[in-house]
């Protein structure tokens, strides 16, 4: 079961569906400032303004980098994946 869902939860995570309007439509949006270069700490001049951010980015943690663009191909069923050519339970030792 998991196995073969694996390639939606890549694509919610790391994938198409961690931003935009694939996002919105997965209900799968974060707060803004988990995502990377949501904002820019070092040009924030106001001390107070930018301990705030900190905190806020540490409250609520980071969403990870975004990896891919485009859905996540599907695993192949296990019947299809090639077993190598010495894979033969006939030849394995009682």
């Amino acid at each position: 079961y998991v196995s073969a869902r694996l390639h939606q939860w890549i694509d919610l995570i790391f994938g198409f569906k961690q931003r935009g309007p694939a996002a919105v439509e997965a209900t799968n949006v974060y707060y803004f400032l988990t995502y990377e270069d949501a904002v820019d700490i070092d040009t924030i001049q106001d001390p107070v303004a930018r301990r705030s951010m900190e905190a806020q980015i540490a409250d609520y943690g980071q969403t990870p980098r975004q990896l891919f663009r485009s859905p996540h191909p599907a695993r192949r069923p296990l019947a299809s994946v090639p077993r190598p050519a010495f894979h033969d339970p006939q030849l394995l030792p009682a």
